[in-house]
C-alpha cells in the first residue's frame, strides 16, 4: 500500500510537470510542496515499517514490465532528499525523476529516473550517468529485476570494471544531486553485489573519497565568493561519505560484519550532513547576496549586526561542514576515523600504512575545512563592514528567515543527538539503541563519543567567555572592530588594518601553486572529459 501511494505521488509530479505551463507559479509551488510533504510522511512510515514491497507495472519497452520497489534503504533516502531538495529546487519533473530513481526495481526504471533527474538543463550529464550505471549493472548481472538479481548473486563472479563504471556514473549524477550518487554506490555495491567482492573495491572508494574531501576543503578555503564557498564546503562531507562506503566494502572483504554496519552508519551521517548543509549554505549565499548586494568576500563584513538570523544559520551549517563537535559532521568524521583504525588492526603492514596515510589526509582536510569556516564567518559576518551596502545589510524575507532557521535548527538538533539522524536508516545500517541517544559507540566496551556532553561543555565555555568579556573594562571598542577606531575620513576603516579573503589563506595558496604538475594533469583530464562530453552530444544530437 505504501509503495502504491509513493508511486502515485511520483506519477502525480510527472503529470504536474506536463501541465506546469498552464498553472500559475503560486499554485505550482503549492502543489509540488504538498506532494513532497506527502512523500516525506509516507517515507517516514515506510522506514518505521521496514520490509520490502515490490510493484510490477506493464509500462516497460517492447512489452516488458517496470518494477518499483521500496525497502528501508530507498525509504530513508526518499525521506532525506524530499526533506531537503524541495527547498533548493521545485521543478516537478526532476523531483519525479528523483522519486523514480529511488523507487526503481530494475535497471530500465533506474535509467529512466536518472534521465528525468537531469531534465531539462542537465540531460546530457544524466545520460552519461545512466549509461555508466546500466553498464555496471549489466556487468554485475543485475540489469533485470533487482530482487531476482540479488537472489542470484550468491556465487556470481564479479567483473573488475564494475566499480569504475559505477564511480563514473555516480560521479556524473552527483553533479546534479550528490546524494543520489551516494545512493547508487550503496545500492549497487552492497545491495546488489555479493560478499565475494575483492578488497580493492573498498580501497578504490577510500582513495576517491579522500581525494574529493581534500579538493572540497581546499576549494572552500581558497574561494573568493560566498556562493563558491557554499558550493565547495559540502564536498568535504560527500568525500567522507564515499570513504565510509569504502570502509564498509573493505570490512566486508575481510569479513568484519560489525564494522560494515557502523561504516554504513557513518556514511549515512555524512550524507545527512551533506544534504542539509548543501541546501542551507546555498540559501545563506542567496540571502547574503540579496541583503548585502554582493557575493564577494572582500566587500563584505559586519553582517552579524544587520543579518543575525542568517549569521546564526551560517554558524550552524559551518559547525557541520567544519567537523567540529557537537556538529553532525564531527560524528561522521569521528566514527570514520575509528573504523579506519579498526580495519588497520586486522590487515597486514601494507594496508596499515595505506589506511594510516588516508587517515592523515582526512585529518588534514578537516583542518583546512576549519580554516575555510573561520575565514567565511570571520570575514563576512564578524569583520568590520567594508562597503556602505554591507553596513546596511538587511535580513531576507520572513519566509526565507523561517526556512533558514528551520534548517539550522534541524542541523543543530541532529548534531547533538545523532541517533535521530540514524533512526531512518536503522533498517540497513545498524539498530538504534537507547545508549545511542547519549553515546555514539564504535566497538563494544569502547567509551564512544557523547555529543550531549560536548554540547554542554561548549555551552559552559561560551557562557564563561561572555561573562568574562562583559565584566572586563579593557574593551574600549566593539569586539569585532579589531581594536581600531575608524577615523572620520575613513568611515569603514583602513583596509590595510583588517584581514581579508587573501590574507587568511596566503600560505595555502602558495602551497597550491607549488602543485603545478598536478594542476596540469587535472587540465589534461578536463580536456579528455570535454572530448567525451562533445562526442556524447554529437551522438545524442537529432
Amino acid at each position: 500500500m505504501l509503495l502504491i501511494l509513493l508511486a502515485s505521488l511520483v506519477a502525480g509530479l510527472a503529470v504536474v510537470a506536463a501541465i506546469a505551463g498552464r498553472l500559475p507559479r503560486s499554485a505550482l509551488t503549492v502543489v509540488v510542496g504538498a506532494t513532497c510533504g506527502l512523500v516525506v510522511v509516507i517515507s517516514s512510515v515506510a522506514t518505521a515499517a521496514g520490509g520490502t514491497s515490490i510493484l510490477t507495472l506493464p509500462l516497460g519497452p517492447a512489452g516488458a514490465v517496470t518494477h518499483l520497489a521500496v525497502d528501508p534503504m530507498a525509504a530513508s533516502f526518499l525521506l532525506l532528499l524530499f526533506v531537503t531538495i524541495p527547498w533548493e529546487a521545485t521543478a516537478p519533473l526532476p523531483l519525479a525523476g528523483l522519486g523514480l530513481t529511488l523507487l526503481a526495481g530494475d535497471g530500465f526504471t533506474l535509467a529512466v529516473g536518472l534521465l528525468l533527474l537531469g531534465a531539462p538543463g542537465r540531460l546530457r550529464i544524466a545520460a552519461v550517468a545512466s549509461v555508466c550505471v546500466i553498464v555496471a549493472l549489466a556487468c554485475l548481472g543485475a540489469s533485470a529485476e533487482f530482487a531476482v538479481s540479488r537472489a542470484a548473486q550468491a556465487n556470481a563472479l564479479l567483473f573488475p570494471g564494475i566499480p569504475f563504471f559505477l564511480l563514473l556514473g555516480a560521479g556524473s549524477i552527483s553533479l546534479v544531486h550528490p546524494a543520489v550518487g551516494l545512493y547508487l554506490l550503496v545500492r549497487v555495491l552492497f545491495n546488489l553485489s555479493n560478499s565475494s567482492q575483492p578488497l580493492w573495491w573498498g580501497l578504490l572508494l577510500l582513495l576517491a573519497g579522500a581525494t574529493v574531501a581534500s579538493i572540497g576543503a581546499i576549494r572552500a578555503a581558497l574561494a573568493d565568493t560566498v556562493d563558491a564557498v557554499a558550493s565547495a564546503c559540502p564536498l568535504h562531507q560527500f568525500g567522507l561519505a564515499v570513504m565510509a562506503i569504502g570502509v564498509a566494502l573493505t570490512a566486508r572483504a575481510v569479513d568484519l560484519p560489525s564494522v560494515v554496519s557502523r561504516a554504513l552508519a557513518a556514511a549515512w551521517l555524512a550524507a545527512v550532513g551533506h544534504a542539509l548543509c548543501r541546501v542551507l549554505l546555498s540559501r545563506i549565499a542567496q540571502a547574503v547576496e540579496t541583503g548585502a548586494g554582493t557575493r564577494r568576500l572582500d566587500r563584505l563584513g559586519g553582517l552579524v549586526h544587520g543579518m543575525p538570523i542568517t549569521a546564526a544559520a551560517c554558524l550552524a551549517a559551518l559547525l557541520v561542514v567544519a567537523v567540529l563537535p557537537p556538529g553532525l559532521g564531527f560524528a561522521a568524521f569521528w566514527l570514520l576515523l575509528q573504523l579506519l583504525v579498526s580495519i588497520a588492526r586486522s590487515g597486514d603492514s601494507g594496508m596499515l600504512l595505506l589506511l594510516a596515510s588516508l587517515a592523515a589526509v582526512v585529518a588534514g582536510s578537516a583542518g583546512v575545512m576549519v580554516l575555510a569556516a573561520v575565514r567565511l564567518f570571520g570575514i563576512a559576518f564578524l569583520g568590520r563592514p567594508r562597503t556602505p551596502r554591507a553596513a546596511a545589510a538587511e535580513e531576507p524575507a520572513p519566509r526565507d528567515r523561517q526556512v533558514l532557521g528551520g534548517l539550522a535548527a534541524i542541523a543543530t538538533v541532529l548534531g547533538v543527538v545523532p541517533a535521530l539522524a540514524l533512526s531512518p536508516a536503522a533498517g540497513w545500517t545498524r539498530p538504534v539503541s537507547a545508549l545511542s541517544f547519549l553515546v555514539l559507540p564504535t566497538e563494544p566496551g569502547a567509551p564512544g563519543y557523547s555529543p550531549l556532553a560536548a554540547a554542554a561543555l561548549l555551552g559552559v565555555f561560551t557562557l564563561v567567555i561572555l561573562r568574562a568579556s562583559r565584566a572586563s573594562d579593557r574593551h574600549r571598542e566593539p569586539v569585532w572592530l579589531g581594536g581600531f577606531t575608524a577615523p572620520a575620513w575613513l568611515p569603514f576603516g583602513d583596509p590595510a588594518t583588517q584581514y581579508g579573503a587573501a590574507s587568511f589563506v596566503a600560505p595555502l595558496a602558495r602551497m597550491v601553486r607549488l602543485l603545478g604538475p598536478v594542476v596540469a594533469i587535472r587540465d589534461h583530464a578536463a580536456r579528455y572529459g570535454g572530448l567525451v562530453i562533445r562526442m556524447a552530444n554529437r551522438l545524442m544530437a537529432p
